[in-house]
């Protein structure tokens, strides 16, 4: 049986994302085929740990004067924690993410 975290969206909404590992004891949803974990979060704050995590790598590229650079990684949802996690790219990721950067040439 499928389990799936269940989040808010600004708008009232939810989203379900199946998580890449499964809680010892989901709660069933309406639907006996699948598994819904209610985070009581809204998506937008499962993401704040990455935010985080991506504004250092960004300081990080700035500090070694990196011209033009690009970062993939996935980010893989987490059922104990209600969060995110960063993962490899191609293996059980919920999101792939992709950063490009490219420093403005001077005048």
């Amino acid at each position: 049986m499928p389990t799936y975290l269940e989040y808010n969206t600004e708008d009232g909404a939810t989203v379900l994302i199946e998580p890449a590992d499964s809680p010892s004891n989901p709660m069933r949803s309406a639907h006996d085929d699948m598994a819904v974990i209610k985070t009581g979060k809204r998506l937008t704050e499962a993401f704040i740990s990455i935010r985080s995590t991506i504004k250092e790598l960004m300081m990080e590229m700035n500090a070694l004067h990196v011209e033009e650079g690009e970062v993939k990684f996935g980010l893989r949802a987490l059922a104990e924690v209600g969060g995110f996690a960063v993962g490899k790219v191609g293996g059980e990721i919920n999101y792939e993410v992709t950063l490009r950067w490219r420093k403005p040439k001077l005048e």
